[in-house]
C-alpha cells in the first residue's frame, strides 16, 4: 500500500508550484513544472501495528522519472521512470524491478500526464486543501493536500483500511536543476534482486 501512496504524492507534487484559487487552474498547471525537489518527513499509521516514522529526500523530474529515497531508519528508495519501478530495501538486501505499463496502470500514466487526475480522481479544493477521491477501486479512500504560500507543505493518504501516511516537506525547489547520477541509485553488491 506504501507504494500506491508514493506514486501518487509523487504525482501531484507539481502542484505546489501552480497553486491557483480553484481545483481546474491547480491542475492546468500541472505540466509546466519541470522539476521538483525537497526533503520529508512520512509519518505512517498501520492499523493494529502503530506509527512508523520514516525521512529522507524526494526528486522528481516531470514526465520522466521520480526517486523517493529515505535514509532513516534505514536505506530504502522507490525509484519509477516511464517503463519501471525499483524498490530497494537494504533491511532485507533486496532489490526488486517492476515493468509497468502506462497504458494499462493508472499510476504510469498519471505520471506521464498528471493533468489527467480528473479520469481517475474527483477532485475538490476546500480552503488550502486539494481533497482527491479515487473513482474507481484503487485501495486508497483519498488524498489531501496542504498547501500554503502557494507550495505543498503536507500530504496525507488514507486507504481503505484505515491506514495513515501523512508527509511534512520541507526545504522545496522548483524547476532547479538536478544531477542525473540522483537517478542511479548505487545499491551493494550482493543485493538480492527480483525482476516482474
Amino acid at each position: 500500500m506504501r507504494k500506491l501512496s508514493l506514486i501518487y504524492i509523487m504525482l501531484f507534487m507539481f502542484v505546489s508550484a501552480a497553486w491557483s484559487a480553484d481545483a481546474a487552474g491547480v491542475l492546468a498547471q500541472l505540466e509546466k513544472i519541470k522539476t521538483y525537489t525537497a526533503d520529508f518527513v512520512q509519518t505512517t499509521e498501520i492499523e493494529g501495528f502503530g506509527e512508523d516514522e520514516y525521512s529522507g529526500k524526494l526528486f522528481i523530474i516531470s514526465s520522466e522519472k521520480a526517486l523517493w529515497d529515505y535514509d532513516d531508519p534505514y536505506r530504502q528508495f522507490y525509484l519509477f521512470d516511464t517503463s519501471t519501478m525499483k524498490y530497494y530495501d537494504s533491511d532485507t538486501k533486496q532489490m526488486i524491478i517492476q515493468k509497468l505499463d502506462p497504458a494499462t496502470n493508472v499510476f504510469m500514466r498519471l505520471m506521464l500526464n498528471p493533468s489527467d487526475i480528473r479520469n481517475d480522481f474527483d477532485v475538490k479544493l476546500e480552503g488550502s486543501k486539494l481533497m482527491l477521491r479515487p473513482k474507481d477501486d484503487l485501495g486508497l479512500e483519498q488524498i489531501v493536500f496542504e498547501v500554503k504560500n502557494g507550495i505543498v507543505t503536507g500530504i496525507l493518504t488514507k486507504d481503505q483500511n484505515g491506514n495513515n501516511t501523512d508527509i511534512e516537506l520541507n526545504n522545496i525547489k522548483i524547476d532547479k536543476s538536478i544531477d542525473p547520477k540522483i537517478f542511479d541509485p548505487a545499491v551493494p553488491e550482493g543485493t538480492e534482486v527480483f525482476e516482474y
